[in-house]
């Protein structure tokens, strides 16, 4: 079974649920004032199972319009959350860190009880001991919808804020079948690539050969298991070794004498101190060379120096990009990292574009970087003009997308809502940008991973091995469990 609804409904559910809205994670240690709750009077779910309020040993509660949650050892797995308790700390909540992620190969366990539970009004005490949430300290106290302890467990309100945005779990809201929480579905890996019918995805069920890769159909999201040799192909079609993209750069040849490096008869560069040490055991960098077209507006020459160090993640050394028009060498100093792609664009502009760049664990913040040289041969950076530490141009990393500018030169693009000194601001979201430098927001949604098909679709990967298609307003969800049973 696959859970399907509009983008649009799911953006009202959101705002319905707004306003409606393990051994046992034990009391906090002291309690406060007394409130009354009741039962929520409509259905729950948690990932597809419906909970049964009447015979729940620890029932959901629903107090000043809001649903509660029992942090039962039951409720945690199944949501893919992580706690601890001490005296000195109090209550510490995260999301899973694990990796490999967990896999909930079968429904959640439920908390039953033989009696069945009458309704009415329950006495539940708000919680006063420290509460930790993902590193945020939540000052209980001053909540709007405080923790609350019920039979020696703590309940947490399913706010949007404690929900979606903190712990990133789903939860959705129909009149008819009530609330519905999914977290903690991890079987959809990144995604691989796309071609004319079908998305690719990583699977986090490879430990089985047969089970390597998930394909999913464009149109009818019906989903395929394929092998370790199709995953194997997949990632071949990826690697560096292939052939770059279209207006991705090819190999090129420079003159080095002595310190000073040459395209053809034109000195590009001097190397520096640090540009020339050698690591004892390893010796000297190596250079590659990269010369993308940039249509009537010359070269540019992307020169990256790289010590073969043996390190724990990526080892990007350090990159030089010089634009080359008319006989003069300019380096661009807002691109410190490799270019993914340069196009040239009917009007005669040239977009130039790096996408953000995997570090250890995570993206390096403001390596994301969208430039653009216009007609007169000025050049303006998107980051700099918006205040955007990152910029996101859509189909960058995409080998089967052969421009990802539209016909007009226009770009997709997502802002994360950063500025170039990395505090917050409201600007986060979907963009289109013009050759003009003219933003056009299309969502002000900007989580999860966008990408950019062949065919000029966004999809956009959420947690929980969920897809949406963006253009056509379609989503789709799968439970591991359903994933783990699909032949």
């Amino acid at each position: 079974m696959t859970l399907s609804f509009s983008a649009k409904k799911w953006t009202l559910a959101m705002t319905l649920l707004f306003f409606l809205l393990v051994s046992v994670v034990p009391m906090q240690a002291a309690a406060s004032s007394s409130v009354k709750a009741t039962i929520p009077p409509f259905p729950l779910k948690i990932n597809g199972q419906e909970m049964d309020l009447l015979h729940s040993k620890y029932p959901f509660l629903f107090y000043k319009d809001i649903t509660y949650l029992p942090l039962t050892w039951n409720n945690l797995q199944a949501l893919g959350i992580e706690s601890q308790w001490s005296e000195a700390e109090g209550l510490i909540i995260w999301a899973n860190r694990n990796y490999p992620v967990p896999i909930r190969e079968t429904p959640p366990e439920q908390d039953l009880t033989d009696a069945k539970r009458k309704s009415g009004t329950f006495s539940a005490l708000l919680s006063d001991g420290p509460i930790t949430m993902n590193a945020i300290s939540i000052k209980n106290a001053s909540e709007p919808y405080p923790f609350l302890s019920y039979q020696d467990v703590t309940y947490m309100p399913l706010t949007w804020r404690f929900v979606h945005d903190i712990l990133q779990i789903d939860i959705r809201w129909s009149e008819k079948d009530g609330l519905h929480l999914i977290g903690g579905q991890n079987v959809f890996g990144s995604l691989l690539g796309d071609d004319d019918q079908s998305l690719y995805f990583y699977s986090m069920l490879s430990a089985d050969p047969a089970k390597s890769v998930i394909k999913m159909n464009k149109s009818s999201y019906a989903l395929e298991w394929k092998g370790r040799e199709d995953l194997d192909k997949l990632l071949g079609s990826r690697s560096e070794s292939t052939t770059p993209p279209p207006l991705g750069g090819k190999p090129v040849e420079l003159q080095r004498k002595d310190r000073d490096l040459y395209y053809g008869d034109l000195k590009i560069y001097t190397l520096t101190d640090s540009d020339v040490w050698e690591a004892a055991d390893f010796g000297p960098p190596v250079h590659t060379y990269t010369e993308y077209s940039a249509g009537d507006q010359g070269v540019i020459i992307s020169i990256n120096l790289r010590l073969p160090l043996p390190v724990i993640g990526p080892n990007y050394g350090s990159t030089y990009n010089i634009w080359v028009k008319d006989g003069k060498a300019t380096i661009l100093k807002d691109f410190r990292n490799k270019l993914d792609r340069v196009i040239p664009n009917p009007d005669g502009t040239v977009w130039i574009a790096a996408a953000r760049l995997p570090g250890r664990n995570m993206y390096i913040p403001g390596t994301a970087i969208l430039g653009l040289i216009d007609r007169e041969g000025n050049i303006r950076t998107v980051n700099e003009q918006l205040d955007e530490a990152d910029v996101l141009a859509l189909g960058l990393t995409n080998p089967a997308l052969p421009n990802p500018a539209a016909e007009d030169g226009s770009l997709y693009a997502v802002f994360l809502g950063r500025k170039k000194d990395f505090s917050e601001q409201d600007s986060a979201g979907l963009y289109k940008l013009n050759t003009k430098l003219e933003a056009v927001r299309l969502s002000d949604y900007a989580n999860g991973e966008f990408y950019l098909d062949k065919n000029r679709t966004i999809y956009i990967q959420h947690a929980n091995n969920t897809i949406e298609n963006w253009t056509a307003g379609e989503t789709r969800s799968w439970f591991d469990y359903e994933l783990a049973r699909m032949e």
